[in-house]
């Protein structure tokens, strides 16, 4: 349950992510999705109720807690700084250093190979303010994986794609989930839902 000031925004919700699945959060705008998914990446505080990850309770006061618990997201409004490069973006935050100083060059390094394994290459040293829509999505995901994130929120991914944009992201996240991730999709289209979803809420 989360309640703001004068409005209920989640009333008792419950919902089960299983490993390796794609779970679509579906309800029109205004619904509490986001609202929801906010509470368990750590952004506002629950008024009641619990999160368990892999069946242990947990307590997040921020979004590190909840990145330490292997939980990323990436919002509907990308978190990017368009002067900077895609990997200082995926860095920012979790920076690698090597005798006290920023190992860009381990940092492109790892952020190639989330590229070339998930399928969402980038040029490292692209300024994302140069970047399409699409390419800075990508941008947002390999910062999640490159926080080693096993659960995987992505609210609203398709309202900033093309048609054929769209078709590529969910070969992404079908190769993620291959590859272990579990994935909670919101969204309010009904025709992404019935093309991608394992489990509906």
């Amino acid at each position: 349950t989360k309640i703001f000031p004068g409005v209920v925004a989640n009333d008792d919700v419950s919902l089960t992510l299983q490993e390796g699945e794609i779970h679509c959060l579906l309800g029109e705008n205004g619904a509490g999705k986001s609202t929801l998914m906010n509470v368990v990446f750590g952004l506002y505080q629950p008024t009641d109720g619990e999160i368990l990850v892999r069946g242990e309770p947990v307590h997040f006061d921020g979004v590190d807690d909840a990145i330490a618990a292997g939980i990323g997201m990436v919002h509907q409004h990308f978190q990017l700084i368009p002067v900077f490069t895609a990997a200082e973006n995926v860095i920012l935050g979790s920076e690698a250093t090597r005798a006290g100083l920023l190992d860009m060059r381990a940092a492109r390094r790892r952020i190639r190979e989330l590229g070339d394994r998930y399928g969402l290459r980038i040029d490292p040293d692209a300024k994302v303010g140069d970047l399409s829509v699409g390419e800075q999505q990508r941008v947002e995901l390999i910062k999640a994986l490159y926080r080693e994130a096993d659960i995987l929120i992505l609210d609203e991914p398709t309202a900033v794609l093309t048609p054929g944009e769209v078709d590529e992201f969910f070969d992404v996240v079908r190769s993620l989930v291959e590859q272990g991730k579990s994935i909670i999709f919101i969204t309010h289209k009904l025709r992404e839902v019935l093309a991608v979803a394992d489990q509906i809420v």
